[in-house]
């Protein structure tokens, strides 16, 4: 069993979480307050069970929004709540055994999901890696991955986990609620939901699962919703040293939202998130 376990939370795929039509969800808002009441309810459930069946450590990482999501009154009191700073999950290296996700939502542009976006619902369309959609779920457990940590266990909607399972093979999923549209869904029990988080959570720390590190170079595509997001990502990529252009496409020359760059290391893999 893994005895040193970081949580990594997110708040759109919580259970009983739809937002509201043409919004976000925003600090401060009525469904915000529910999200992260409900998330650490979720959190506890997780943690407790894995302290009971001898969990070490047990970290979380509030990532919505900037963090500063849950209230430290709600959680469970033996959680290391982590405050990173620098490059995503660069502060897991050597302190983590595994990562757990909750929370996570499906990718931009998924029919059907539940407040479905990839980073920033404001400006992202896409992103791809060697032309296939990639959404956070991906970019997290890759760089997990490149630091030799491996992705064991997803709770979140049903078409996120399904888009977890394609992300990570054989990750262990607890699906929270049926998604429907953006803002619909059909909620869980929360009983039932915990005791099947408590039990697929230790299930899934309790045996070996493989680390698929991305293979370097690799090629990035990023595709924003504003022309003027992508002119101000590309002059940033170029003066970091990192080889991009905006797409090549036979009607327009040049497609203005798409950029594309070629990712010869995680540091730069990083960047181009």
């Amino acid at each position: 069993m893994y005895k040193r376990i970081l949580l990594l939370c997110d708040l759109e795929g919580i259970n009983n979480v739809v937002g509201v039509p043409y919004e976000g969800l925003t600090k401060g808002t009525e469904q915000w307050e529910i999200a992260r009441r409900q998330a650490a309810r979720e959190l506890n459930a997780a943690a407790d069970a894995l302290f009971t069946a001898g969990a070490e450590i047990v970290g979380l990482w509030d990532n919505h929004g900037g963090s500063k999501n849950i209230e430290l009154s709600d959680l469970d009191q033996r959680i290391t709540v982590e405050e990173p700073k620098g490059p995503r999950l660069n502060f897991a290296a050597g302190a983590y055994d595994c990562v757990c996700f909750f929370g996570y939502h499906a990718m931009e542009g998924t029919l059907g999901g539940v407040l479905a976006h990839t980073m920033s619902s404001k400006t992202v369309q896409f992103y791809k890696l060697n032309g296939r959609y990639i959404g956070e779920v991906d970019m997290d457990s890759a760089i997990a991955a490149s630091h030799g940590i491996p992705s064991c266990f997803f709770c979140g909607g049903d078409i996120a986990c399904s888009q977890a399972q394609r992300a990570v093979e054989g990750i262990v999923t607890v699906v929270t609620k049926t998604e429907l549209s953006r803002n619909q869904a059909v909620f869980r029990d929360n009983e039932e939901l915990f005791a099947d988080i408590r039990g697929k959570i230790v299930e899934a720390v309790s045996k070996p699962t493989g680390i698929r590190p991305l293979t370097f170079p690799c090629t990035m595509e990023k595709s924003f919703k504003r022309v003027e997001d992508a002119a101000v990502y590309l002059t940033r990529l170029r003066s970091g040293g990192i080889e991009a252009d905006y797409l090549s496409d036979d009607i327009l020359g040049k497609d203005a939202h798409t950029v594309t760059s070629e990712v010869r290391n995680m540091d730069e893999f990083i960047r181009c998130i």
